[in-house]
């Protein structure tokens, strides 16, 4: 079987060696088609999956998740690139039908869906949450420990622009 690393929703921005999947026929894009509808792969043949600025944009980011995990294959990484939620950055896109905190994805893991019964089929576990941060917080988030600018990221706006959420798919 065929294995594949994916960016979904590449734009002109395609990973180096991914499949690039997007709604937009550009030149970088590998198959045309619309997300929303599904992941045009079969099951299990993912080996990493690449998302940068485009979950934020979709309807139903549980059922694109659930496709996600539907066409990984176990172990298989998942980076996922958004507008963090206290961002102007993913306010001021009308666009943008979704934002991510960290603990968005944690709602993805078996724990999650088993105690609050989300019926969710998927299992997903967050591996390493990182930040880009705007200025001027950008040199003091690469001084200080993540936990140490968690009072910044948390209760101020604009401090951090984009959240790196890097997940593990557990079958």
């Amino acid at each position: 079987m065929a294995t594949y690393k994916i960016d979904l929703g590449c734009g002109r921005r395609k990973q180096d060696g991914y499949l690039g999947l997007d709604v937009v026929p550009l030149a970088e894009v590998d198959v045309i088609c619309n997300l929303e509808n599904g992941i045009p792969l079969k099951d299990n043949c993912v080996t990493s999956v690449y998302s940068n600025q485009f979950l934020e944009h979709v309807q139903d980011v549980v059922f694109v998740m659930q496709e996600i995990y539907r066409v990984s294959r176990p172990g298989a990484k998942v980076t996922l690139r958004a507008p963090y939620y206290t961002s102007i950055g993913a306010f001021k896109d009308p666009t943008h039908k979704n934002f991510f905190t960290e603990e968005t994805f944690k709602y993805f893991s078996s724990f999650e869906w088993e105690r609050f019964n989300y019926r969710l089929s998927v299992n997903f576990q967050v591996e390493r949450i990182t930040y880009t941060y705007m200025r001027p917080f950008g040199r003091l988030g690469s001084m200080l420990p993540s936990a140490l600018m968690y009072p910044f990221r948390r209760f101020l706006w604009n401090v951090v622009h984009t959240m790196i959420s890097e997940l593990r798919v557990i079958k």
